[in-house]
């Protein structure tokens, strides 16, 4: 469009002081032609309607837009813009004209087409049996329609600048008839040429604009009705054609439409969260407005029950906002919706299965590989989605606990039903018939994981406790107890056999963790469970354990090193229980260093938390009983006595004086056997010395006992640890500080 250029170029150098006819001259190119004309010479009698709407698009662009005004003076552009002021009376009547216009000449040509394609169907016949005469006749009217489409299309182009830079009275001031907001929610019904996403792209320009209360309660009162009105035109055009409105082949065809209109909608609720706290209708919970409001969310919410995730993408942002603003959240007018948000993230954050894409086995799959170019894109895009959702869902459970413990007890209980047993046992191992990873129970037991944890965790205290609150906090409470209650046993009673859903009940007793610090029945059971797995085998055994389960072995360590952070004065009634269930592993014998290691900082995290000095010492030295006896035994006592002697217990010296010994399976087995024995009990030494050390200073006085000290004490020290303290005051609140001196002053010499 080389002429537009050369316009626009003539106007932002010309306009206004020497150019004052530019709007006459420039919208004296519409009366060139009839652009709607069918045939070769269409595009020919649209030239002069696109040099137009082009040249208005790059006068707006050179003089408000940050990427291209870089080639124009600011006192240039302000000059410009001035003019454009003093003459939008001219423009906007003109361009709201050929947008009728231009929308009376599609809908023309539309409905022929429609009488031709029932006059061809009540005859019997298709478009492919039509007579050379009546085929021209459906061309011409195919030639209007893409012609004025098309025209339409570079008219919202134009307007879609205009929403982006120019003043807001000029989209929103009703005057003569010419209202372009309203133009634009009703070409949302329009699916040719694009020209929904192009209109919905207009109203998110306006929606990124800081619009007044008025304008943005405008938007929002108008938007369902225009979608409820777009839905039904769709439906319309779906009947026509003989297809279901729902079917994926619909939902693929509108697919960028949804997915704008889910963006557009959420960015006019995100960039204007103000209006909501800040009126007094809303916040009265009563009245049009808030009506409004609650209308316009319910419409949003209801979106994300689109079969792609996508919607739920672009929503997400918004949600987490709302949902953290608490003068919105005491409106009460999230509630309403958060049951159809929380189920829709619930759904999406289950992991697709990608192959089945492929294979073309999904039912959705045609609408999938719409939606994400290929299987990188959509787990990037699920990686962010569950980053995001992770606020949302512990947003939720903190501010609406009764809709949240009930949406996630019974999406735990509905997979429990279905899959608890494995079923239906798809992608199996083919050497011991086991659910792999792929499988579908497995992956929708891990995609219910995260929401647990987070709703869990966001639960506040008041909905779990036995404090005194007010009446409807009581009563939420005892409906959120039976149900998280009911939750916590059916997860501790799963006992599944596959090792991969052993893994995936795992992750599940973790995040009870924070449900077992108000109400710990079931976690000695669930304890038991994580302690069981820590010596799971293979079935059948084998000669080295596979990859599967160590990683169920690491996983259950894991596990239970964070329930003892979580509670670990919970756990401290089964103490004794804890340290023979602890021996016998220990004995078994079976345990790799790391499910050793996890073992250990299990027990001194449970060790912290006992009060009594004497007991704590006592069950400390009971769980490094092992490790101390290690380090205590002469050998290793005598390798760490010198240097040379720490040489030679490594094989380092024997490597030295004969080479040849390091390819001895003998003398290699010898050194791995005893490196791992040493440095394994250093490890859990240090490691528990490590979790002591830091409860200790948690307690008063930073782990000082200072009610055992004598009056001198210097209070002129910067350090806790400073002063006249010596080692037995300090073993009152550390059991470990006299193993320090002992193994670690040997040990680094």
């Amino acid at each position: 469009m080389k002429i537009a250029v050369l316009l626009a170029d003539l106007a932002t150098r010309e306009f206004p002081q020497r150019w004052q006819t530019f709007v006459t001259d420039l919208f004296a190119l519409l009366a060139v032609g009839d652009w709607c004309e069918p045939g070769a010479d269409a595009g020919a009698n649209t030239i002069g309607v696109k040099i137009c709407l082009e040249c208005l698009k790059l006068i707006t662009e050179d003089c408000t837009d940050s990427d291209f005004n870089a080639k124009i003076s600011t006192v240039r552009r302000n000059d410009i813009l001035l003019g454009f002021n003093e003459v939008i009376h001219q423009i906007l009547p003109l361009l709201f004209e050929l947008l009728s216009k231009q929308y009376g000449d599609l809908n023309n040509a539309k409905n022929t087409l429609t009488q031709m394609n029932q006059y061809l169907a009540s005859s019997g016949r298709t478009t492919a049996q039509m007579s050379p005469e009546e085929r021209a006749q459906y061309q011409i009217q195919l030639d209007k329609r893409d012609a004025a489409g098309a025209i339409l299309a570079d008219e919202l182009g134009t307007i879609e600048k205009f929403c982006q830079s120019m003043p807001l009275d000029w989209m929103f001031k009703v005057e003569n008839g010419v209202d372009f907001v309203a133009a634009l929610l009703h070409l949302l019904q329009e699916d040719v040429a694009k020209i929904q996403v192009l209109s919905v792209a207009c109203l998110q320009q306006l929606a990124l604009r800081k619009l007044d209360p008025d304008q943005w309660f405008r938007v929002i009162s108008s938007l369902p009705s225009a979608l409820f009105e777009a839905s039904q035109a769709s439906a319309k055009r779906a009947s026509e054609r003989g297809i279901d409105p729902n079917c994926i082949e619909m939902l693929v065809e509108q697919l960028d439409y949804h997915r704008s209109l889910s963006k557009m909608g959420s960015m006019l609720v995100t960039c204007h969260l103000a209006h909501i706290t800040a009126d007094k209708d809303v916040s009265s919970g009563k009245g049009p407005k808030f009506e409004a409001v609650s209308r316009y969310l319910r419409l949003l919410s209801e979106m994300m029950s689109h079969q792609s995730g996508v919607m739920c993408g672009e929503q997400i942002n918004m949600w987490v906002g709302l949902l953290r603003d608490p003068a919105i959240v005491r409106i009460n007018v999230l509630s309403p919706h958060l049951s159809r948000v929380l189920n829709a993230y619930m759904t999406h954050v289950v992991k697709i299965r990608w192959d089945d894409v492929w294979d073309q086995n999904h039912p959705y799959s045609s609408l999938i590989e719409a939606s994400w170019d290929d299987d990188d894109e959509y787990h990037e895009w699920l990686g962010n989605l569950r980053s995001k959702a992770s606020q949302l869902f512990r947003a939720i459970g903190s501010t609406e606990p009764e809709i949240a413990s009930t949406a996630i007890h019974l999406k735990v209980r509905t997979l429990l039903n279905a899959h608890s047993n494995g079923e239906p046992r798809d992608q199996l191992n083919p050497e011991n018939n086991e659910l792999t990873i792929h499988s579908t129970p497995c992956q929708e037991f891990e995609g219910v994981t995260q929401p647990l944890d987070n709703i869990l965790h966001g639960i506040p205290s008041w909905a779990l406790d036995n404090g005194s609150y007010d009446e409807k906090r009581t009563r939420i409470r005892n409906t959120i107890r039976p149900l998280l209650s009911e939750l916590a046993n059916l997860i501790v009673a799963w006992n599944p056999n596959d090792i991969w859903l052993k893994f995936r009940r795992t992750t599940l007793l973790e995040a009870l963790k924070h449900y077992w610090k108000y109400d710990p029945a079931t976690l000695p059971t669930g304890v038991d469970s994580l302690l069981m797995y820590l010596s799971v085998t293979d079935n059948p055994p084998k000669d080295r354990l596979s990859e599967d389960v160590v990683g169920l072995r690491k996983k259950s360590g894991v596990s239970l090193v964070a329930v003892a952070k979580k509670v670990p004065d919970l756990l401290v009634p089964w103490l004794s229980q804890l340290s023979e269930r602890a021996k016998s592993l220990l004995s078994s014998g079976g345990m790799s260093p790391v499910n050793e290691m996890h073992l250990y900082e299990f027990l001194s995290c449970v060790a912290t938390a006992v009060e009594n000095p004497v007991d704590r010492s006592n069950f400390i030295a009971d769980v490094l009983g092992s490790s101390i006896r290690i380090l205590e035994s002469p050998e290793i006592q005598n390798s760490i006595a010198s240097v040379e002697g720490l040489l030679s217990f490594l094989g380092i010296a024997q490597a030295a004086s004969n080479p040849a010994s390091v390819t001895d399976p003998t003398f290699v087995k010898k050194v791995t056997k005893d490196f791992e024995m040493l440095f394994s009990s250093l490890n859990q030494l240090l490691s528990v010395g490590k979790r002591c050390h830091e409860a200790a200073k948690k307690r008063p006085n930073g782990g000082l006992p200072l009610q055992n000290l004598s009056a001198t004490v210097d209070d002129t020290c910067n350090f806790p640890d400073e002063g006249p303290v010596g080692i037995n005051e300090l073993v009152i609140n550390d059991p470990f500080v006299p193993l320090w001196p002992k193994y670690c002053r040997p040990s680094s010499k």
